[in-house]
């Protein structure tokens, strides 16, 4: 399966998952929260934005390299938690990335990165809480 397969199934899971959800405002943009060139020099290579909605950003890089970010609502509330450690909350097991849901203040988040390599993954959970903030 390619990379924006299991980027797109993975989004697929993860949107299906909290319908119960607030409808998402574009108050942030989700390229502009997190460019391409952060999402490149925090993992390494250069990548280009593939793909975007107000609130998805898909990132490429080398072959078979990338990952996505998306806000999924601005106004999580009680139950956000719960969705966080729902099914559809992290990638599918076996499909070679790694993520999850995040949550900051009342804006509950995703990203996933075709990477094994959890640091890469913090850190750009780091850089997304300072850019929503």
């Amino acid at each position: 399966m390619r990379l924006t397969e299991l980027v797109f199934v993975f989004s697929a899971a993860v949107t299906s998952s909290v319908f119960a959800a607030a409808p998402v405002s574009v108050a942030h943009n989700a390229c502009k929260v997190l460019t391409a060139e952060a999402f490149g020099k925090i993992m390494g290579y250069a990548a280009t934005t593939t793909g975007s909605t107000a609130t998805s950003c898909f990132y490429s890089g080398p072959p078979d390299l990338g990952g996505q970010f998306m806000i999924i609502t601005e106004s999580a509330g009680p139950h956000a938690d719960a969705m966080m450690k729902g099914p559809g909350s992290s990638p599918p097991p076996g499909s070679g990335m790694i993520g999850g849901m995040y949550k900051e203040g009342s804006v509950l988040f995703s990203v996933s990165i075709k990477s094994t390599d959890k640091a890469k993954l913090d850190a750009l959970v780091v850089q997304i809480r300072r850019n929503l903030k």
